[in-house]
C-alpha cells in the first residue's frame, strides 16, 4: 500500500477513515447478531468485557500513541540530518576557498559532484535501497582530496577539511539511517490484528443494544483510523505527502557551483 503515500493527504486519511469505520460497523453488526441469536452469550463475555477488553483498549490505545510519539521523533531527526548535510557542504566549501584558486575550484567542483550523486542518485531511492555505492564513492574522494589536494596547505586547513568530510559523512549516516528505519510489515500486521481484537471487545460491550453498540465502535474505529493514519503518513519522512523536501540540499548544491557561501538552512524549510 505505499501508494497511498503520494495521495494528497485529504484523500489518503478518508480512505483510511472509510476503512476503520467500515471495519468498527461490520463488527458491531456482527456481534449484535450473534447476542440476539442467544441472549445467554451476553451473560457469558460480560465478564470478560470489563476484565480484559477495557486494560487491552487502553494498552492498544496508548501503543499508538507511543509509536506516533517515536515516528515524529524520527521526523524531528530526518530534518536534523538534511540540515547538518547542508552545513556540512556549506563549511567544505567555504574551507576550500581560502586555499589557492586552483585548489579551490577542483574541490568546488568536486563538493558539487557529491551534492548531486546525492540528488540525482540517492535521495529518490534511499528510502526503499539505502546508501547508494555511487554516492559513497564520491564522498570517499573528498576524503582522499582532503588529504592530498591541499597537501601544500596549512595543516590547521587540512585539519578541518577532514573534520569537515567526517561531519559529512556523519550528517549522511544519520539521513540515511532516518530514512530506512520504517515499522517492519510484521509490526504493521500485529496493530492490525490488535486493532480488530480491540474493535470485536468494543462492539460487545453493548452489543445487546444495536444503536450504542454501533456508535461506541464507530467512534472508536475512527479513533484508531485516525492514529493509524498519523502513523502511516510520518513513517517514511523522506517519501509521501508530508515529505521532507531536498529543496535546502539543492540550493547549497548551486551555490558552490556559483562559487557562493550557502546561507545556514532554518528549521522546518525541507518541507
Amino acid at each position: 500500500m505505499t501508494f497511498v503515500l503520494y495521495w494528497p493527504l485529504w484523500l489518503s486519511s478518508l480512505a483510511f477513515y472509510a476503512v476503520f469505520a467500515g471495519a468498527a460497523l461490520a463488527l458491531s453488526l456482527a456481534a449484535s447478531a450473534w447476542v440476539r441469536r442467544s441472549p445467554a452469550r451476553q451473560a457469558a463475555v460480560g465478564g470478560l468485557v470489563g476484565t480484559i477488553g477495557s486494560p487491552m483498549m487502553a494498552g492498544f490505545l496508548f501503543w499508538m500513541g507511543l509509536m506516533a510519539a517515536v515516528e515524529l521523533r524520527d521526523v524531528d531527526d530526518a530534518e536534523r540530518a538534511v540540515r547538518a548535510e547542508v552545513s556540512a557542504i556549506h563549511a567544505l566549501h567555504t574551507l576550500g576557498a581560502s586555499a589557492a584558486p586552483a585548489t579551490a575550484a577542483a574541490w568546488s567542483e568536486q563538493l558539487a559532484a557529491y551534492g548531486q550523486q546525492v540528488l540525482a542518485r540517492e535521495w529518490p531511492a534511499m528510502s526503499w535501497r539505502g546508501a547508494d555505492a555511487a554516492t559513497g564513492r564520491q564522498l570517499a574522494r573528498l576524503r582522499t582530496d582532503a588529504l592530498q589536494r591541499f597537501a601544500a596547505e596549512p595543516p590547521e586547513l587540512r585539519g578541518a577539511l577532514e573534520r569537515g568530510v567526517q561531519a559529512l559523512s556523519a550528517a549522511r549516516d544519520m539521513r540515511l539511517t532516518v530514512a530506512a528505519g520504517h515499522i517492519p510489515v510484521l509490526l504493521w500486521r500485529a496493530m492490525l490484528i490488535c486493532a480488530v481484537i480491540v474493535l470485536a471487545f468494543a462492539a460487545l460491550t453493548h452489543a445487546n443494544q444495536a444503536r450504542a453498540s454501533r456508535w461506541m465502535t464507530l467512534l472508536l474505529g475512527l479513533f484508531i483510523g485516525v492514529q493509524v493514519h498519523a502513523v502511516y503518513v510520518i513513517d517514511r519522512p523522506f517519501e509521501g505527502a508530508i515529505a521532507i523536501g531536498d529543496a535546502p540540499l539543492r540550493a547549497a548544491v548551486q551555490l558552490v557551483q556559483a562559487g557562493q557561501a550557502a546561507p545556514a538552512v532554518p528549521p522546518g524549510a525541507g518541507r
